[in-house]
């Protein structure tokens, strides 16, 4: 398992996330980096929880993310209308 996302300031690796302890700058960072790098939200979802990145990350966009890890495993090189 990879370790969970951690906010900019350093925080000890054993140390658990406590979303009611971020300051709404941190959660806001969070969503920041999160926009950039959803492996972030598959991460946070894998040692907190899917309930805990909806609140953190919100709802809408962890569904979103999970669309687009469905997507991973299309072949954009081959088409089902067969051979042109």
């Amino acid at each position: 398992m990879l370790p969970a996302p951690r906010p900019a300031a350093d925080i000890d690796d054993d140390q658990e996330l406590v979303l009611e302890e971020l300051t709404q700058e941190q959660v806001l960072e969070w969503r920041n980096r999160a926009a950039a790098d959803h492996q972030l939200v598959v991460d946070h979802i894998h040692r907190y929880g899917k309930l805990s990145a909806q609140r953190l990350f919100t709802r809408a966009f962890v569904a979103q993310v999970h669309r687009l890890a469905g997507l991973g495993h299309l072949d954009l090189g081959y088409t089902t209308w067969g051979q042109a």
